[in-house]
C-alpha cells in the first residue's frame, strides 16, 4: 500500500537523522502505525530498532524482533539486528542462534561466509 510505504520512508528519514528528537519521532510514528497495522513486520522491527539503538534496551529490542520473527520467520532485518544485538551484549548462545538463521536468509555470499567463519571461531 502506498500510504504504508510513504510512512515507512518517513520513519527511515527520522532514524537517519539520529538525534534524540528524531528517534522519538521514529518511535512515535512506528507505534502509531503498528496500532493500525499490527501485522506489519516493518513497524515492529522499527520498534525493536528504536529500543536497540536509541535506548540500549536489548531486552525490549529482542522482544520486538522475536514478535516480528513470529510473523515472518525469515525477516532479514530482524535476524540481522538480533545478531548485532547478541554480539553487542556478548550473548554467544543468542548470537550463534541468529547467525545460523542469518546464513539461511541472506542472499549475500560474503555475509554467509562471514557467518560461517564467525560460527567456526565461536565453537
Amino acid at each position: 500500500d502506498d500510504f504504508v510505504s510513504a510512512v515507512l520512508e518517513y520513519c527511515v528519514a527520522f532514524f537517519r537523522i539520529g538525534t534524540p528528537a528524531s528517534f522519538e519521532s521514529f518511535r512515535s510514528l512506528s507505534e502509531k502505525m503498528n496500532s493500525y497495522y499490527p501485522k506489519n513486520v516493518d513497524f515492529i522491527t522499527n520498534l525493536g530498532t528504536y529500543h536497540f539503538i536509541a535506548k540500549d534496551d536489548y531486552k525490549s529490542a529482542l522482544k520486538y524482533y522475536n514478535k516480528a520473527l513470529k510473523l515472518d520467520p525469515s525477516n532479514y532485518t530482524a535476524i540481522k539486528n538480533c545478531v548485532l544485538l547478541a554480539r553487542k551484549s556478548k550473548n554467544v548462545k543468542l548470537e550463534k542462534k541468529f547467525l545460523g538463521q542469518l546464513m539461511a536468509v541472506s542472499t549475500d555470499e560474503v555475509e554467509k561466509e562471514s557467518c560461517r567463519t564467525r560460527l567456526a571461531v565461536m565453537k
